[in-house]
């Protein structure tokens, strides 16, 4: 696969981060009661309609077959909208350049691979957030965790009439966890970690007997495997975003 694979372990150590970031923050809450308002760790929030470019990676399962997107990098916009107190919502859209392999199912393991190719695969999304720390943020953070939904559609594979697969369209949705950070009122920063799950249908063809090997065995085996299979892919963004509005 590609070099992106190797980033995967940054997600493990991101993560741990981010539930440092969420425990300290919990502690934080504790300390507030008793500081002078001049020196408490919390400040108001008032970015409350923020647009942020945003860039990072997806790794993930392409399926029992192999031919579904794996890795690669991801760039896009987001909107994010404080409904008050913890409540967030927002919107994104961003094109995701995906790893794919191509097989062709009428030859055996060693010899159906065909081609390993990229995919750009755009993705569209909606969610809900809860903030930690309400409308405060704390030393400048705000932790939070949340969830969405959306689709994915992929753009055509030329390779992809030789297996009979293709990756179109497709619903999303899982939840994700980050670290929203407000330096000034207009400028923020945040780090995300999410899990992307959508569904792969493989072909009437990957259950049959190779045609052109027929001793050897087809590409999923029909009395283990369904024509469908839910994979999950691991997304790890930065994002930079200035507020719009007072």
């Amino acid at each position: 696969m590609s070099n992106v694979r190797c980033i995967t372990v940054q997600h493990v150590g991101f993560a741990v981060l981010l539930v440092f970031a969420l425990l300290g923050a919990c502690q934080g809450a504790h300390g507030q009661v008793g500081h002078r308002p001049e020196s408490s760790p919390y400040t108001d929030l008032h970015s409350k309609k923020v647009l942020s470019l945003t860039g990072g990676i997806l790794s993930g399962s392409s399926g029992k077959a192999g031919v579904g997107p794996g890795d690669g990098r991801y760039t896009g916009a987001r909107f994010d909208l404080h409904l008050g107190g913890p409540a967030s919502i927002n919107f994104g859209a961003g094109v995701a350049n995906l790893e794919r392999v191509v097989i062709d199912p009428t030859f055996g393991p060693d010899n159906r691979t065909v081609d390993t190719t990229s995919q750009a695969v755009l993705l569209f999304d909606g969610g809900f957030d809860l903030l930690l720390t309400g409308e405060k943020k704390w030393h400048g953070l705000i932790p939070y965790f949340g969830a969405g939904m959306g689709i994915a559609l992929g753009t055509s594979v030329d390779a992809d009439s030789v297996s009979g697969y293709s990756f179109s369209t497709h619903f999303t949705a899982g939840p994700r966890l980050g670290v929203w950070l407000h330096p000034s009122d207009r400028i923020t920063f945040r780090i995300e970690t999410r899990d992307i799950i959508w569904r792969l249908k493989y072909p009437e063809g990957f259950f049959s007997t190779p045609e052109n090997e027929p001793t050897e065995p087809p590409v999923l085996d029909a009395n283990v495997m369904k024509d469908t299979q839910w994979v999950h892919h691991l997304g790890l963004t930065l994002s930079i975003g200035y507020t719009i509005g007072s």
